[in-house]
């Protein structure tokens, strides 16, 4: 595989982590040294590894700060991972190129866009994720399914948004950006059953 940036985005619940970590396995099979990294913030199912909803794990450094990762960091290593990027600094979009102008290979995933529908920003606010997007050679967009339900029937179509929930109701577009939950907290949506703010 060439030198590339595949960047895996979407909404939660779109299986990201699972894109992330069935490219990560095809890539070591091919013979690739693979150096995975998550943010601290994430031990939603597993402090060592990046799990998916469905459960599936592949081994993670853990982080705390895009400055952790970057004395974590082994240039020598092919391939580097990053499970939701969007939890570090923007300064982790210069160790990308970098990487990628060693002929390295680098593939990430995160959260494109926040629950207000705007692109998520990095956790120094600086930049935000649609600078990931340019930078990237090859962007894998999921969608979740819309679980909005009416007569007891789920909507099932594409969600493209994630919709957030404090104590069953739609959150405020003054709660704090990040929240980090599962389906207790947020719900995914399609354009007609999200609450626009």
């Amino acid at each position: 595989m060439e030198k590339t940036i595949t960047a895996i985005v979407g909404t939660m619940f779109s299986g990201k982590s699972t894109e992330l970590i069935r490219l990560l396995k095809r890539l070591e099979i091919s013979g690739y040294k693979i150096q995975l990294y998550k943010p601290s913030i994430d031990d939603r199912y597993s402090k060592q590894n990046v799990s998916s909803h469905d459960k599936l794990e592949f081994p993670a450094t853990i982080v705390n700060s895009y400055e952790d990762l970057e004395k974590k960091y082994n240039p020598d290593i092919k391939v580097l991972g990053i499970d939701e990027i969007q939890f570090l600094e923007s300064d982790v979009l210069s160790l990308l190129k970098k990487h990628v102008n060693n002929n390295g290979i680098v593939v990430v995933s995160g959260l494109l866009k926040d629950f207000k529908d705007d692109y998520f920003k990095f956790k120094d606010g600086k930049k935000d994720m649609s600078e990931l997007i340019r930078i990237a050679d090859d962007v894998v967009y999921l969608k979740a399914i819309c679980t909005y339900k009416e007569n007891g029937e789920i909507c099932g179509r594409e969600a493209t948004r994630v919709q957030r929930f404090i104590d069953g109701k739609v959150a405020p577009k003054d709660s704090p950006l990040v929240l980090v939950g599962s389906t207790e907290s947020y719900a995914p949506r399609c354009r007609d059953h999200y609450h626009f703010y």
